[in-house]
């Protein structure tokens, strides 16, 4: 009889986006219907909205007691543009296009799994981890690609979609967090972009600067759909959100 050959037990850890997904397996852990990840990591993309880090460090580190690390923006091999000198963000073009974005990828999935191995996982180490990804996003639910990460989606097996995590959230008592995304990206809508606009931090001006920054290396390059700088931006037309989020790197992977 041929035994089966196992490997190393796998550490479970959790990549915490930032979200509304992110936040409501958050509250299934701390009611205890999920189980307390060994680490939990969240990227430190260098863009994040400030609102998003005041919600962890309000909420989910405060009222629910959920201990997540930063892996930090250094461990980024890139900023705004790769090593051949293209912009990783995904872009609107002057002639009508957009450019295809790698922002997530850099910034978010190799970031996380540089930090996972400065702490000592690895193929000695395995590790399944957490993604929050929801049912009704199921198409960005998609495997690491290394043997030593097995994705997990946890929230395929009991709060299933979108709707319900916001449910979820509102039966604990908290606060609807914000959509996690970077201030400078190009898929906010006109409603995420007035609520960056309106709140009290540097963000919107900051994405501004960096708009500029990347028009006076290249020209004819918007953040926003219209193709004007974001000042002269309608911020009143009617245009929703372009996704549903940036939710643990894999928002265009």
């Amino acid at each position: 009889m041929v035994r089966e050959t196992r490997g190393p037990p796998r550490a479970l850890v959790w990549s915490f986006g930032g979200g509304v997904q992110s936040v409501a397996i958050a509250v299934l852990v701390a009611r205890g219907t999920l189980p307390r990840p060994e680490a939990v990591v969240m990227a430190d993309t260098g863009y994040e909205a400030t609102e998003t880090w005041d919600y962890l460090e309000r909420v989910v580190r405060g009222t629910l007691g959920i201990d997540v690390q930063v892996a930090p923006r250094s461990l980024a091999k890139v900023d705004l543009y790769s090593h051949c000198g293209k912009v990783l963000l995904p872009l609107f073009t002057e002639a009508g296009g957009k450019l295809p974005g790698f922002c997530s990828n850099e910034w978010k999935k190799s970031v996380v799994r540089r930090w996972l191995r400065l702490e000592g996982y690895g193929p000695r180490r395995p590790v399944k981890l957490w993604l929050g990804i929801s049912v009704d996003e199921v198409m960005r639910a998609k495997p690491s690609g290394v043997d030593w990460i097995e994705n997990s989606w946890p929230l395929f097996h009991s709060v299933t979609r979108r709707g319900e995590c916001y449910a979820l959230i509102r039966s604990e008592g908290l606060p609807q967090p914000p959509r996690s995304s970077c201030f400078i990206c190009p898929n906010r809508g006109n409603g995420q972009w007035r609520r960056l606009k309106n709140h009290p931090s540097k963000d919107w001006e900051n994405a501004r600067r960096v708009e500029r920054e990347i028009q006076e290396k290249e020209a004819g390059l918007f953040l926003h759909c219209q193709r004007v700088p974001l000042g002269e931006v309608d911020l009143n037309e009617s245009q929703g959100s372009l996704f549903d989020g940036c939710e643990e790197g894999y928002c265009f992977s």
